[in-house]
C-alpha cells in the first residue's frame, strides 16, 4: 500500500525532550532547569493529585461519552452555554477537527510566518493549500496583509493570540477592525494557548468576539497555566452550529478519563492559577529587565516565554548553557537566527539563567 503521495516529503513536528532523554544523552549531573517546553515549573496542582489517586480505581471505565461535567464548568468560567464547548486531547485535536470537518483538499487557509508549526503540519497532512503571511516588522500578526491576501478559496484563518515563539498581541482595537472586515464566511481560529498569561488589559480574549457574533473558534490548553502537559487536554468555544460539526468529526472518548478529573480539580483551585500567573508575571518582568541590562534585545511578551536576540553570541551560548544543564529553545526553525526562546521558571531557575549568561559573558565575550 501506497500512501498518500504528498505525505512523502512531511517531516513530523519537533517535540521537545524529556528531562531523561536529556540527562541520558548529554550524560549530565545535578540540577537541569528546562526552560524550553514552556511547562508549568510549579508541577501540578496537589488538587489534581488527590483528584488522580481517587480516579484511579475507576480507569477500567469509560469516561463520560458528552463530557457534559468538564464542558459545564468551563462554560461557567466563560460565562457560555455547554453547547459552545469541545474537548480534545491536547488543543492540538481541536485544530485538527477544523481539517476534518471543513477543509477539503486544495482549499486555502491563511497563516502567519512564523507561527506555531502545526498549522502548516496540518495543511500538509490534509492537502490544503497553506498561504503565508510575514509578520509586521514588529513580530506580530499582519492582519491588514492577511485581508488583502483573502481569496475565494480562503476557509480559514489561524492565528496564535499571544503569537509562538515572539509573545506578541494585538489590542483591541486592532482586532475589531480586522474581524469587521472580514468575510463571515471564513473561520478564524484564534489559538489561545498561552491566554492566561496576558497582562496587558488592552488586549482582549477571543471570547469577546465569540460573543459579538462574530465567525471564531478560540482554542485553549491545559497544559501551560494548569499544568498538564502530560495528560493532553484542551478545549474549544465556538458558536454551537460550529461545535456540533466539529463533534461529527471527534472520536468518542478522544479524552481520557484521568484528564477529564484532573481538569475539574484544577479549574477548581484557584490558588493554584494565581501562582502560576503570578509566577510567570514576575519572572518575564526579572529576565526581561536582567537580560536589557546586559546588553540584549527582548521582545515584548505576554505568555509565559521570552524571545531574546543574542545576536552573533546566540549559539556559542545556548551550547555553553545545555552544557551546564539550561535548556532554552533555539529558533533557527522559526527563522530568527541569533534569536532563543525562554521559558519563564521559578525564582531560581532565573537567577541561575542570568548569572551563567553573565559567567559566559566574562570569559568570552
Amino acid at each position: 500500500m501506497n500512501p498518500k503521495p504528498w505525505l512523502k516529503d512531511l517531516k513530523p513536528y519537533p517535540p521537545g525532550k524529556t528531562l531523561e532523554e536529556i540527562q541520558r544523552e548529554l550524560g549530565l549531573e545535578g540540577p537541569i532547569y528546562k526552560l524550553n517546553s514552556n511547562e508549568n515549573p510549579l508541577g501540578p496542582s496537589p488538587k489534581v493529585i488527590s483528584a488522580l489517586k481517587e480516579a484511579l480505581t475507576e480507569i477500567h471505565l469509560y469516561p463520560e461519552a458528552s463530557y457534559k461535567t468538564l464542558r459545564s464548568a468551563l462554560a461557567k468560567r466563560w460565562n457560555l452555554s455547554p453547547e459552545n464547548i469541545i474537548l480534545g486531547n491536547g488543543s492540538n485535536e481541536i485544530l485538527e477537527f477544523v481539517f476534518k470537518a471543513y477543509l477539503e483538499r486544495d482549499d486555502e487557509i491563511i497563516i502567519s510566518e512564523p507561527s506555531f508549526l502545526m498549522y502548516e503540519k496540518f495543511g500538509e497532512i490534509y492537502s490544503v493549500k497553506i498561504k503565508k503571511i510575514p509578520l509586521t516588522p514588529d513580530f506580530k500578526h499582519n492582519l491588514k496583509g492577511i485581508l488583502s491576501s483573502i481569496t475565494s478559496k480562503t476557509k480559514a484563518i489561524f492565528l496564535d493570540h499571544p503569537h509562538n515563539p515572539t509573545g506578541s498581541t494585538l489590542k483591541r482595537r486592532e482586532w475589531e477592525e480586522f474581524l469587521g472586515e472580514l468575510p463571515q464566511d471564513i473561520l478564524v481560529v484564534l489559538d489561545e494557548a498561552y491566554g492566561e498569561f496576558i497582562e496587558d488589559e488592552e488586549v482582549p480574549m477571543g471570547v469577546e468576539f465569540l460573543k459579538k457574533g462574530y465567525p471564531v473558534l478560540i482554542t485553549r490548553t491545559f497544559s501551560k497555566a494548569f499544568g498538564l502537559a502530560g495528560l493532553r487536554l484542551g478545549y474549544g468555544m465556538a458558536d454551537s452550529s460550529i461545535i456540533d460539526i466539529l463533534n461529527r468529526v471527534r472520536q468518542p472518548f478522544n479524552v481520557n478519563l484521568l484528564a477529564v478529573k484532573a481538569g475539574l480539580a484544577v479549574l477548581q483551585d484557584e490558588d493554584y492559577q494565581k501562582r502560576s500567573v503570578e509566577l510567570v508575571f514576575r519572572g518575564r518582568k526579572y529576565l526581561s529587565s536582567e537580560l536589557s541590562k546586559l546588553g540584549f534585545k527582548v521582545y515584548p511578551s505576554q505568555a509565559n516565554f521570552i524571545m531574546v536576540d543574542f545576536d552573533k553570541w546566540c549559539e556559542s551560548l545556548y551550547e555553553f548553557l545545555l552544557k551546564r544543564g539550561i535548556f532554552v529553545r533555539p529558533l533557527k526553525a522559526y527563522g530568527f537566527i541569533n534569536c532563543v526562546r525562554i521559558t519563564i521558571g521559578k525564582e531560581e531557575a532565573n537567577k541561575v539563567l542570568i548569572d551563567k549568561i553573565k559567567e559566559f559573558l566574562i570569559n568570552f565575550k
